[in-house]
């Protein structure tokens, strides 16, 4: 049975009157027609030197037609590395494909769309993974510009916003674990482990500017063990939103330390029961990871903080994600494999049009997909291609 850790500060009988599909403010910098982030979900259609094809253009437009107030895009990269159908920023060169793929989106829908930039490590299939100690100096000094060049260009190519990657398996996250083993001003106390990601914030915001939305996805619990718990992940985003980050997205999990090893195969960190909770199959509770979003925001809530907060993992329906919004656990809610089972999903809900739904079953064989560096498409959406044309009704 899961252990669900109660929430701090939450009084579930006190409602509140929010509307999912109501337009949401980040701190005046950017509106969004509703409620519904959809976060990163990786597609494959990159090209394996980090370049955005056509496919891929029309998939993110396809997400912006479906109703989603923000689309976060799959993880894109803030230096040049070698991971499959990855996208990349690390270079002005990637500027013009990523801005036709932003020009499309706000030409033809009303949605706004952000990048989720990443830094990550090595790995190898002979079982090597760089871990954040194996790291000098220099190249740790290094990471802060990168994400800031990275942002920069983000805004160069008229993106709404900018996510960084401060959650699961890589760099920001890593250094941010328990699991963190250096000894120096970047690891040890929590204090120091926080030291990588401040400079990462202060140096994107400079780049930016105060007018430009700028936020991160961290996890609420590694549910590993060793790793954070809630009582870490508190003091992160404390001092996040003491940073003046313009929005915090919850999430979990998908650490390579409970991974499961396959010969032949780099280690994956969403095999493991961490990994499950970053996308909870369907053996999980609805909601499952909701709790942390709550607490997190009462925590920041208690310190006198607006900081917004996206609650994710596994909000199947309308209905939850209001009810989620309502009891005050979120001010937003991330819908992600839902609306790559429909796209649509939005619209259709907000359209009373609920019955038309392709829904998702939480099989998880997009995950798969997706770690097997394939195409990652919904089977029962390819199977009811009949929805697009559903969902183009107004």
């Amino acid at each position: 049975m899961l252990e669900i850790v109660p929430v701090r500060g939450i009084n579930i009988g006190v409602m509140i009157s929010v509307n999912l599909f109501e337009p949401y403010d980040f701190n005046g910098k950017l509106s969004i027609r509703n409620h519904i982030v959809m976060p990163p979900l990786v597609t494959r259609l990159a090209t394996s030197e980090g370049e955005v094809t056509d496919e891929l253009v029309d998939r993110y437009f396809l997400y912006a037609r479906g109703g989603a107030g923000m689309i976060v895009t799959e993880a894109v990269s803030v230096e040049r590395q070698k991971s499959g159908q990855l996208l990349r920023l690390n270079d002005d060169a990637f500027i013009p494909g990523l801005r036709r793929m932003v020009r499309r989106v706000h030409e033809d829908t009303e949605a706004k769309i952000a990048p989720q930039i990443i830094h990550f490590l090595k790995i190898a299939r002979s079982g090597y993974r760089q871990k954040v100690e194996d790291l000098e100096l220099d190249q740790v000094q290094q990471i802060p510009k990168l994400f800031a060049d990275a942002a920069y260009r983000a805004r160069q190519c008229e993106f709404d916003a900018v996510e960084l990657h401060f959650a699961h398996a890589y760099t920001m996250a890593s250094f941010l674990s328990r699991y963190n083993g250096r000894r120096d001003e970047y690891g040890g106390s929590r204090r120091k482990r926080l030291h990588l990601a401040e400079e990462v914030v202060e140096e994107a915001r400079r780049s930016v500017g105060e007018d430009f939305v700028l936020g991160a996805r961290i996890n609420g619990d590694e549910f590993a063990l060793g790793g954070n718990s809630l009582v870490d992940s508190r003091a992160i985003a404390l001092r996040l939103a003491e940073l003046g980050l313009d929005y915090l997205s919850v999430s979990a999990g998908g650490k390579f330390e409970d991974a499961i090893p396959m010969e032949g195969e780099a280690l994956d960190p969403y095999t493991g029961y961490s990994g499950h909770r970053t996308m909870p199959p369907k053996w999980m509770p609805e909601k499952v990871n909701v709790y942390l979003a709550a607490d997190i925001r009462s925590t920041l809530r208690e310190a006198g903080h607006a900081t917004p907060i996206i609650a994710a993992g596994r909000i199947p329906t309308a209905d939850i994600a209001e009810s989620v919004l309502q009891e005050g656990k979120a001010d937003l809610v991330g819908i992600a494999r839902p609306i790559l089972s429909d796209p649509f999903w939005p619209t259709k809900y907000e359209e009373g049009r609920e019955n038309e739904i392709v829904r998702c079953t939480y099989c998880n064989e997009c995950r798969e997909a997706e770690g097997a560096f394939e195409l990652v498409e919904c089977k029962n959406w390819k199977r009811d291609r009949q929805g697009t044309e559903a969902g183009t009704r107004s």
